[in-house]
């Protein structure tokens, strides 16, 4: 039973009780005074008891009110992520609403919160927003409007927009700060969004190699890049959002041939010729909210080409008639250089032809040469040696001496025309064999340390520990023999010849270098064809056919190999040779 319920009943009984004892007493005294003065106590009794009966049952019923309505209200501030800011300036003792901590995901204590207990969930870069709303008494509007972060209980932090008045002085005992904060954290990160997403645009407008431009309804620039005003020749302060397309136009020297903006939504295009000489193609596009877009494209270098290939359209059409009259003249030609073509192919096979056969008389004979030379070398031996008695005369051991040499020289002489016509006929084989280099060169070294004494040259052998190579013994040791044979003739006494080997790229090299006379860069080319000489025969002063170089060039080529030739005139010349490993 309510607390009201109870009351009533009392005061019910009550009254009854009073009703019994006044009729007992009229029964017993009947109509008296103290009758009279009892009935009357017993009615202001029951008067008084029944109004301060209703008194607190409208006071129940307000206080019930009350709070309902303080319900209704921290609901709605809830849902509306409000919360109710109440500062005591005179106590400094700050009251929010249950709301405000629901904001921060904080329970609602007993007691009231010091500044300092709020600065602490202040975010540090927004303090200075916290000592705003405190110097709001001393400032004329005595209010505060501003925007801060309270620090929530899961880490983040909260947006809120606190905005309030100061009440008090006068008949009030203090002054207090109050005011309603709110929840924009959503509305910050949309702005965040927002600006984020304008700076993206915006870069990518910049990047763009074209010139872009934004107008508004009212043809206002609203947005470039730089090359809009590097295109037009503009500073930037020209190219501030808001001048007029016009105005801009104007001061570019462009108000002419820049397009006016159309009614209809479709691209239009445009090509204009910009003081600066630079050709652009302009093309324009409507927004949704009234305004357009130009975009500009550099078309200068097409223009330029353009008027090039226009230009070179007559000097074209000049060429093909000019062209025309020499087909016929080339027809001509051609049928010409067919009979000469037919000649030719007859002429190089008698060619042919004839130099096989100058290749078969020549191996023939040097074998038909080399039997007397053979008889002629050996006489001249005996007869050098005096083996069947003295000869008389000193001049017969001169003449025997010369008799020698001439023959021996001949004798190389065909040997090398020999060797040099097997190879044109094709009649040339290799024997080849897992062949020690060091030792072909040690006996080629050999061979020719003689005469390099004799001409007071020095030869430094620099090969050691070179890997076996398949080669034909003789032909490799006749191609050392030519090089090294070369550099004692042409090298001056002195002199020294310096020989090396190295391996690399699968090939082994041999090189001969000296410090001899060197080769003329014009005679480079011709050194190592049959017969060639640097010298003509009027002023040679080295004795040799032009034969040793071109046999040992083919004799490397059929190897696999290559033989090169590096000479300063002067200064002295280096040949080398490779074999495959």
């Amino acid at each position: 039973m309510s607390s009201g319920k109870v009351a009533r009943l009392l005061l019910a009984l009550s009254g009854v009780g009073l009703v019994a004892l006044n009729v007992a007493l009229y029964l017993d005294e009947g109509l008296s005074r103290t009758l009279v003065f009892s009935g009357l106590l017993s009615a202001g009794y029951v008067a008084l008891a029944w109004l301060l009966v209703h008194l607190r049952e409208s006071k129940l019923e307000a206080e019930a009110a009350l709070v309902e309505n303080q319900q209704r209200f921290d609901m709605a501030f809830a849902g509306a992520r409000c919360g109710i800011w109440d500062w005591d300036l005179t106590e400094n003792r700050v009251y929010w609403s249950a709301a405000m901590f629901d904001m921060v995901g904080l329970k609602q204590p007993s007691r009231r919160m010091s500044p300092n207990e709020v600065k602490a969930l202040t975010h540090p870069d927004d303090l200075k927003a916290i000592d705003e709303i405190m110097q709001a008494a001393s400032r004329p509007s005595r209010s505060y409007d501003t925007d801060f972060r309270l620090k929530h209980a899961d880490g983040s932090w909260v947006w809120v927009h606190a905005k309030g008045q100061v009440w008090g002085g006068g008949r009030l005992a203090s002054e207090r700060l109050v005011g309603i904060t709110i929840d924009i954290t959503e509305q910050k990160l949309a702005e965040k969004r927002v600006s984020e997403a304008n700076e993206r645009l915006r870069d990518a407008i910049e990047s763009i190699g074209e010139a872009f431009v934004l107008w508004d309804g009212d043809n206002k620039l609203v947005t470039s890049n730089s090359k809009f005003a590097e295109f037009l020749d503009l500073p930037e302060s020209d190219v501030a959002p808001g001048g007029t397309l016009p105005d801009l136009m104007a001061r570019a020297s462009v108000a002419e041939s820049w397009p006016q903006p159309g009614t209809g939504r479709n691209e239009s295009v445009r090509e204009i010729h910009l003081p600066s000489g630079r050709w652009l193609q302009i093309s324009e596009r409507r927004t949704k909210d009234g305004g357009h877009v130009n975009v500009g494209t550099d078309i200068t270098d097409i223009k330029t080409q353009e008027a090039q290939l226009t230009e070179s359209k007559g000097e074209l059409e000049r060429t093909v008639r000019d062209l025309e009259t020499s087909r016929q003249k080339l027809q001509e030609q051609a049928r010409q250089l067919v009979d000469l073509a037919e000649k030719y192919a007859v002429e190089k096979t008698r060619a042919e032809t004839a130099n096989r056969s100058k290749s078969e008389f020549l191996a023939n004979m040097s074998h038909e040469l080399r039997t007397p030379l053979n008889a002629i070398i050996g006489f001249s031996e005996m007869m050098e040696s005096e083996l069947f008695g003295p000869l008389g005369a000193p001049k017969y051991h001169e003449y025997t001496k010369d008799i020698k040499g001439s023959g021996q020289h001949l004798l190389e002489l065909i040997n090398d025309i020999l060797d040099m016509s097997k190879i044109e006929a094709g009649r040339m084989t290799l024997e080849k064999e897992d062949l020690d280099i060091d030792e072909v060169l040690g006996e080629s070294l050999r061979l020719v340390s003689g005469r390099a004494e004799e001409a007071d040259l020095k030869i430094v052998n620099e090969v050691s520990a070179l890997p076996h190579v398949q080669a034909d013994k003789r032909a490799v040791k006749q191609v050392l023999l030519n090089l090294l044979s070369n550099a004692v003739k042409f090298t001056q006494a002195g002199g020294s010849i310096h020989v090396t080997g190295t391996t690399g790229n699968g090939m082994l090299t041999i090189a001969v270098r000296d410090t001899g006379i060197g080769i003329p860069s014009s005679a480079l080319a011709k050194i190592g064809r049959p017969f060639e000489q640097v010298e003509s025969q009027h002023n040679k002063t080295h004795k040799g056919t032009g034969l040793g170089l071109a046999l040992s060039r083919s004799l490397v080529e059929m190897h696999g190999g290559e033989l090169d030739i590096d000479s300063i005139e002067g200064v002295g010349t280096t040949v080398s040779f490779t074999l495959p490993l």
